[in-house]
């Protein structure tokens, strides 16, 4: 079993005999008119003879080797988070895609705070680990999430249980973009899509605006993190 599509495909690749860009653009077409990547998939490698159930993702592998990264250092998970945010807001083709980074700030939310390492990365492994990243939340949110052409429409079929609610916030928020709205990632407020600045309503930029990037990390919405994402007045 995979981890992530582009490993999945790459095995497809192999296995069927053909170059991994055909195969990826096939999969891509099948998943614009609205196929599930693991169906797409799997639907290439019956008509190429080869046992369809062999094509699998390991969500349970994406979560720890994400959650292993996300906990290494603190400074390194803020400086994956800013670029990812960065990338939320570009414009195609250099964009992380909202329904990804959703999952992302659900899985973020959910862990423990990371130690502060005194070791300083490198700008590459710091590249090498964030691109790990989009590539794991991408496939995560492909896998946990029902897709029409309209994008995110549910939670799929087979997603595992302990996951739906990840999946439930995801086709919420994206539900709520698609129709002009942004969800704060600061107080959780709902605001229209222009009246945010770097994924936060305005209010909460202004009163962070001065703060270190520490202070701003840890004092989003004005209240006591108890862990990434989360506060202490969480229920």
């Amino acid at each position: 079993m995979s981890v992530t599509a582009r490993e999945l495909l790459q095995e497809l690749a192999t296995d069927a005999g053909l170059p991994y860009g055909s195969v990826a653009r096939r999969v891509n077409r099948m998943m614009s008119k609205g196929k599930g990547l693991l169906s797409a998939v799997r639907e290439i490698a019956e008509s190429r003879g080869l046992p369809p159930e062999k094509y699998s993702i390991r969500v349970d592998k994406i979560l720890v080797e994400a959650e292993r990264i996300l906990q290494e250092d603190y400074t390194q998970t803020l400086m994956i988070s800013a670029v990812l945010g960065q990338m939320v807001e570009a414009r195609a083709p250099d964009n992380f895609p909202a329904p990804a980074f959703f999952a992302f700030i659900e899985l973020l939310s959910g862990l423990p705070d990371a130690h502060r390492d005194t070791k300083s990365e490198s700008s590459r492994e710091i590249e090498d680990r964030t691109t790990r990243i989009i590539e794991l939340m991408t496939t995560l949110v492909s896998v946990i999430c029902e897709w029409s052409e309209q994008g995110v429409v549910g939670v799929a079929e087979g997603c595992p249980e302990s996951l739906k609610d990840m999946a439930r916030a995801v086709f919420r928020k994206t539900k709520l973009l698609q129709g002009g709205l942004w969800t704060c990632i600061s107080c959780g407020n709902i605001v229209n899509v222009r009246e945010t600045k770097a994924l936060m309503c305005y209010d909460c930029d202004e009163r962070l605006s001065d703060r270190s990037p520490d202070e701003r990390y840890e004092a989003f919405g004005g209240r006591t993190r108890t862990g990434y994402g989360r506060t202490s007045d969480d229920t």
